[in-house]
């Protein structure tokens, strides 16, 4: 297969087609919502796309899929990275879906457990030499790659942004802390193993013509470094966010899933046992169904002397 120019649009038209996809899944949830996405949320949505556009379309999709896996990976920390994010944080609070609503297979797929070990599998089969080589062969898996990963993406990052509604049983700060920090592990992990390998894990890029003077084997020394060490911002970036979040509410973190059950937040008393022979009253104090006491008149003093006189 010819490689395009270095510096060519990569308009690809599955990948064009995906954005506008996403574009009318987002703007169905904010119709069913019923409220108009505030400036905030819209600000979210257009950086997203922005940024799919970037590394989708721009240049940087060209030398990504042809020249360099320094470029590709660069690509996949955006897309598995802050795209996600802000597409999670553009939805609403309320669309009108309620959490005990959502098919228990959808709940599931979303469940910390779950999202962190799709979205490192993901990752990992999909770079597998055989399975790279082969994307890298034929675009239309290189496009469902993309696809694929950003969908998992999305699910890792579910349970830390909660959008639409918080799930019946959601993470609490202390909770989100740890899984982000679990989540860096075998991405540090991966990026040590391409940057040390020693040898062209990939020989589509390998055979391929050199830009900047950079051989095969520094673009892999690059492209592993930068999944060690950019990855680790981004996640140290949401860490940030959600150890701001606990000091600024004080609280564990957990939200109100608005009656979803079991979300976290206050929950209702529970009366106990009352045992028998005590006086009513003292479930009027428990209750907060006293009155006040009335105020003592305060006594009036007459000066000496200036009382009635007998005649």
């Amino acid at each position: 297969m010819a490689r395009p120019p270095a510096t060519a649009l990569n308009l690809d038209p599955l990948l064009l087609g995906l954005i506008v996809a996403v574009a009318a899944i987002w703007y169905w949830v904010m119709r069913r919502s019923g409220a108009a996405p505030n400036r905030w949320r819209r600000v979210a949505f257009g950086a997203a796309c922005v940024l799919l556009v970037a590394i989708w379309i721009t240049p940087l999709a060209t030398l990504a899929e042809h020249y360099l896996l320094a470029a590709h990976l660069i690509q996949m920390l955006v897309l598995m990275g802050p795209v996600p994010a802000l597409l999670l944080m553009s939805l609403p609070r309320d669309a009108g879906i309620a959490p005990r609503s959502v098919p228990r297979p959808l709940r599931l797929a979303v469940h910390p457990i779950v999202a962190i070990i799709a979205v490192n599998a993901g990752f990992i089969v999909w770079h597998l030499t055989p399975a790279y080589d082969a994307a890298l062969a034929h675009g239309w898996l290189y496009d469902l790659m993309q696809a694929t990963l950003l969908l998992v993406s999305a699910l890792f990052w579910w349970p830390i942004v909660t959008p639409c509604s918080p799930p019946a049983r959601a993470l609490s700060g202390f909770g989100k802390l740890g899984y982000i920090v679990l989540a860096t592990i075998p991405q540090t992990l991966g990026g040590l193993i391409v940057a040390l390998a020693g040898r062209v894990l990939y020989p589509a890029y390998g055979a391929g013509p050199r830009l900047v003077g950079i051989d095969a084997i520094t673009d892999q020394q690059i492209a592993g470094a930068s999944i060690a060490l950019v990855s680790k911002i981004a996640l140290f970036a949401a860490f940030w966010v959600v150890f701001m979040n606990l000091l600024s509410t004080g609280s564990d973190g957990r939200e109100d899933d608005g009656g979803g059950g079991g979300g976290g937040g206050s929950s209702p008393r529970l009366d106990a046992p009352r045992p028998s022979g005590l006086p009513r009253w003292l479930d009027d104090i428990g209750d907060d169904r006293t009155t006040d006491e009335p105020a003592m008149p305060r006594p009036v003093r007459v000066p000496a002397g200036s009382g009635s006189r007998r005649v």
